[in-house]
């Protein structure tokens, strides 16, 4: 996709000029750090086992953390405020990595930042539908698109990028691209939910979130299997190098935007819990594939199929957290979903996934990882009729 038909999108769609730039740089921001990250730090002297403990550590930092706040900042209203200092953070940690190699300091600075760039995604999502529904339009799965188009442009430049500076060099403009948007930030809404529709004791949280929760949380368990060491088994198994890591993690966002793009075509014909269930089973269908890879030769249709089950996954999860939920308590919801869930899973993958694909392998690992998201689509099955009454009594409470 050019930039003149990335114009031309942002024009006939309506979307914020601004906030496109802000999805297209962040994202790119994490194209350039998430890839290569694990591959770093084992360049600089961590194991597979540190690599998997520090993402515990990191994970458990996020779940003291990450709810107290969000909660707080609910309660005042003051979300863009929060997203502008999770930027801060993030860029500032990100930069922090590449000062010095010392394993304490690294390590403090990746949970610094894993701190402040999931949540901050996960604002920055809810923003932007708020922001939808005040000019009376549904674009968030276009502007989600934009952040996959810039996650794969970095991709596929890391490996000239490589080449001139190393896994530093990547790192650091991960960094920059994140402090770079905080001044255009004002194209958000200040907060995720208008003043009359705060209320000093939010709503209960219906039965059918925390069922969705915990399918989310054993997605998550299964994914953070998988994702922590992907790239290291494409390196160290399938015979890749750093430029043909860089490839196929663009691919990994090129091949989502044009389901984004559609996707309002998509729920025209499929609920958000059928779609979030397709995504899941689908996605667990990659993972286990991904195990039974002897080469690369079939990775570019694994990465284009994943590429539709992630994007419908994605928006999906946003949007049904959004439809059950109390604009009053949205926020912290949509933190619950990112942050929380992700977090737990980490806390119990982490150490087990680094001591699995060091003693027995990525590919048992993987093929593990598979059933346990499979379990988690079942969960939307089983309980379907909780989840699609839970969606026609919050539905109404979108209106302000």
């Amino acid at each position: 996709m050019t930039v003149l038909s990335i114009q031309k999108l942002v024009r006939r769609q309506a979307l914020p000029p601004w906030q496109v730039v802000i999805y297209l740089v962040t994202y790119a921001g994490r194209g350039f750090y998430a890839p290569f990250v694990s591959i770093y730090l084992l360049s600089i002297g961590f194991t597979p086992v540190e690599i998997g403990f520090l993402t515990g550590v990191s994970a458990l930092v996020r779940l003291a953390i990450v709810p107290v706040y969000s909660a707080w900042v609910d309660r005042r209203g003051i979300h863009r405020k929060l997203l502008t200092a999770q930027l801060l953070v993030t860029g500032g940690a990100t930069l922090g990595m590449v000062f010095f190699t010392q394993k304490l300091w690294t390590g403090a600075m990746f949970m610094g930042r894993d701190s402040a760039d999931i949540p901050g995604a996960a604002l920055m999502g809810q923003l932007s539908i708020t922001g939808a529904k005040e000019r009376g339009s549904s674009m968030y799965g276009k502007l989600r698109a934009m952040g996959s188009l810039g996650w794969a442009g970095a991709s596929f430049m890391s490996g000239t990028l490589i080449a001139l500076g190393g896994y530093t060099l990547l790192i650091v403009l991960s960094g920059i691209a994140y402090l770079s948007v905080i001044p255009f930030l004002n194209t958000f809404p200040e907060r995720t939910a208008a003043q009359n529709s705060r209320v000093d004791v939010p709503p209960k949280r219906l039965p059918a979130f925390w069922i969705i929760m915990a399918s989310n949380l054993l997605f998550y368990v299964g994914m953070n299997a998988m994702s922590l060491f992907m790239f290291v088994y494409f390196k160290e198994y399938l015979g890749t190098d750093d430029s043909m890591v860089g490839v196929f993690a663009a691919c990994l966002g090129l091949f989502e935007v044009p389901w984004m793009l559609g996707m309002n075509r998509i729920y025209r014909r499929v609920s958000t819990r059928n779609a979030l269930m397709i995504g899941l089973a689908g996605q667990a269908l990659f993972t286990l594939s991904l195990a039974f890879l002897t080469g690369t030769t079939l990775l570019f249709p694994l990465i284009a199929m994943r590429g539709f089950f992630y994007a419908i996954q994605n928006i999906s999860l946003t949007l049904i957290v959004t439809e059950i939920s109390h604009p009053a308590n949205v926020a912290t919801n949509q933190a619950i979903t990112w942050v929380t869930m992700p977090a737990l899973a980490a806390i119990l993958t982490g150490p087990l996934a680094g001591w699995m694909y060091e003693n027995v392998g990525p590919r048992p690992l993987f093929i593990l990882a598979s059933l346990v998201i499979v379990v988690g689509a079942l969960i939307l099955v089983v309980w379907r009729r909780t989840i699609d009454t839970a969606r026609h009594e919050r539905l109404p409470l979108h209106v302000n």
